[in-house]
């Protein structure tokens, strides 16, 4: 009897990265963004992060190529170029980001379903609190099972992140109107798309 593969093929490594990347920023900020800002430096703004992303995204198959050796996570490149010390502190600093961002995905799950459930409200009811604490321990003990049963459960939720974004994205290139878009540049800045400048 042959012992399980421990790899993953190219579609559950896709689906992880992609999961990775969505996070639950990408459906929460673009409403707090809205509040406070202009067409003009919403779109800077993603365009600037966006950039950074990629530049990052850029950095880790370089690191890949460069030193193979190295296969025990991020920080494994902190601790090979600057020693134990710096390797803690970031693998310290990875964890705690995992850990918030956990908390924040959470909350945003249970605020969006308190709007179906009041018992839930913002997300930061005991209700809310309990709930996820059921669900992160249940996601913990998948992943304990087994790469391969973690990876399915990544493929459906990274499916369940990506759809609503191209759902999104075609409604809002269907009712796009430029005449909205553009309504609080003023009346001496007219916006270009093209050139991302104002001419008074």
């Amino acid at each position: 009897m042959t012992a399980p593969s421990n790899r993953l093929g190219l579609a559950a490594l896709t689906a992880l990265v992609v999961g990775s990347m969505v996070g639950a920023g990408i459906f929460s900020l673009p409403q707090n963004i809205a509040r406070s800002a202009g067409p003009g430096a919403a779109l800077l703004g993603w365009a600037i992060s966006g950039l950074g992303m990629l530049m990052l995204a850029f950095v880790f198959p370089n690191l890949a190529n460069r030193k193979p050796q190295l296969d025990a996570g991020i920080y494994a490149y902190a601790k090979a170029g600057f020693g134990d010390y710096i390797g803690f502190s970031s693998a310290w600093g990875y964890w705690i980001c995992s850990l918030l961002g956990n908390v924040s995905f959470f909350v945003l799950i249970f605020s969006g379903l308190g709007y179906f459930v009041p018992a839930f409200g913002e997300g930061n009811t005991w209700q809310a609190i309990a709930c996820a604490s059921v669900l992160l321990w249940a996601m913990h003990a998948m992943v304990l099972r087994g790469i391969g049963q973690a990876a399915l459960i990544n493929a459906v939720v990274t499916v369940a992140k990506v759809v609503p974004i191209v759902v999104f994205v075609v409604i809002a290139a269907i009712g796009f109107r430029l005449e909205v878009f553009t309504a609080d540049s003023g009346a001496r800045c007219r916006w270009v798309v093209l050139a991302g400048s104002c001419a008074g």
